[in-house]
């Protein structure tokens, strides 16, 4: 797991949350396991626990729930839920290719969030808070490539099956991967950088 911390306070939409779920739906145990982690309640007599995609979750039991994946499916578990992010997170209007998905990613992860219950981005100023790290996009001139490096309490596994799924959304054949040269978070380093192609 990721090595970078978060400040306290920190809440994640239902909507991402509900990405983990289907993301690993047949695994019945595991969603089980999972809501039990996010401690989801029941909704009303009967009914079966499902995310509600309009509240807030705690990010540490988000987190925990990533951990919780990770140790029963692995790193291809925690790539196949950061693919989903991209069907079910907000994002910004106005995103067209692949080079404004990808830029859009630490915007939309800002949006996601809400510090102190107060949303982590503004749309109407630009203004965004700090506590939960960054994702950062930069094109390579002249080549249909691009870097994102990411520095956040995520797992890279998820930031790489993330990236892919927003690149994905414009560019299919997009290839996602880890550029080892820069360090990784699960072996103490303070971000991963992912290299995308196309």
């Amino acid at each position: 797991m990721s090595q970078v911390t978060h400040e306290p306070g920190i809440t994640v939409t239902g909507a991402s949350v509900a990405s983990i779920v289907e993301a690993i739906q047949s695994f019945t145990v595991l969603v089980n396991a999972l809501l039990d982690v996010m401690k989801v309640p029941a909704r009303g007599a009967g009914a079966e626990r499902a995310i509600d995609v309009t509240a807030w979750y705690p990010l540490e039991d988000y987190l925990q729930a990533y951990r919780k994946i990770d140790s029963l499916l692995g790193g291809r578990g925690l790539e196949k839920v950061g693919s989903m992010i991209p069907k079910n997170a907000v994002f910004p209007s106005d995103i067209t290719d692949i080079h404004k998905g990808l830029a859009s990613i630490d915007i939309a992860f800002h949006m996601n969030h809400r510090k102190n219950g107060r949303s982590m981005f503004n749309p109407l100023t630009g203004e965004m808070a700090d506590g939960i790290g960054h994702y950062s996009y930069s094109a390579v001139p002249g080549k249909n490539e691009g870097h994102v490096v990411c520095g956040n309490p995520y797992p890279c596994r998820f930031d790489q099956g993330l990236i892919k799924g927003m690149a994905q959304r414009f560019m299919p054949h997009a290839v996602v991967t880890h550029d080892p040269d820069q360090g990784c978070r699960q072996k103490g380093g303070a971000s991963c950088t992912f290299i995308v192609t196309w």
